[in-house]
């Protein structure tokens, strides 16, 4: 049987020389994790539902062969003798071919969606509602979003890490919305320089915390972003971040049904 203990997700965003309280099994640490860094639109490719447009174009073919054969001639000498020999006769023919050819694609004529790529780099650092201490760490995300054109609004999925210098301490997958705003009363439903969703990866770094699977939540705005806003947003952006994540325990072993231990010490006979 393994047991399990739960602690916010600050936790795994610690290295020993951060931890402000010692780690036990079963202790819970309220951390409260910002991002403060830079989204990026690396490429952008109009999508949306395709129209097949085919045109009909005129083609003339032209191909021309040679054919040879052998004819038997005979001529006549000045004896009045005749003498025959085969020959061989090549001629040239060509001939002229037209057809009509149908050329097909697909046409965005008008696009109601983009998809873009982007990227995001950001600084890790805690507030005062941390009961671990200060880190400095960088969180890095790739992902792949799909927005509609007239407000921005979408989803978007991708991976995400968590670097202590050039060491990967944390990674995994996030999935989330775009220019929409979940939190009633707090603010808009429709936002264009919002974005939120949900991460889970694991912690691959040394100590405790290693091998401990994260969930969190995660909510940032563009900060120079004006809504209404003619282009997709991207630029400065300020995302907290705040999750569980489950610290796996010492394994405790048990004996399978019908397993036999194997004896530590030797036994008279």
């Amino acid at each position: 049987m393994k047991y399990r203990s739960i602690l916010s997700l600050g936790i795994l965003l610690a290295t020993t020389g951060f931890i402000a309280q010692a780690q036990t099994p079963g202790q819970v640490l309220a951390v409260s994790a910002n991002v403060a860094g830079t989204l990026t639109n690396n490429s952008a490719r109009l999508d949306g539902c395709p129209t097949l447009v085919c045109t009909t174009n005129m083609v003339t073919f032209s191909r021309c062969y040679t054919n040879c054969e052998w004819k038997w001639v005979c001529t006549t000498n000045g004896s009045g003798d005749v003498q025959c020999t085969n020959v061989q006769v090549c001629g040239v023919h060509c001939f002229t071919n037209t057809f009509p050819e149908i050329t097909c694609t697909n046409m965005f004529s008008t696009p109601t969606t983009l998809t873009l790529k982007q990227s995001l780099t950001g600084t890790i650092s805690s507030d005062g509602c941390d009961e671990l201490g200060g880190f400095n760490f960088v969180f890095q995300a790739s992902f792949y979003t799909t927005l509609r054109t007239n407000d921005w609004r979408g989803s978007h999925f991708g991976s995400f890490k968590i670097l202590d210098g050039t060491n990967v301490v944390v990674y995994g997958g996030l999935t989330g919305i775009n220019g929409a705003g979940s939190h009633r009363g707090l603010e808009p439903c429709g936002i264009c320089n919002h974005l939120e969703g949900t991460l889970r990866g694991v912690y691959v770094g040394s100590g405790p915390l290693r091998g401990s699977r994260v969930q969190a939540a995660y909510s940032g705005n563009l900060t120079d972003v004006t809504c209404p806003s003619t282009t997709a947003p991207q630029g400065a952006i300020a995302m907290g971040i705040e999750g569980l994540a489950t610290i796996p325990c010492f394994s405790i072993f048990e004996p399978r049904p019908g397993v036999t231990e194997k004896p530590t010490t030797a036994t008279a006979e």
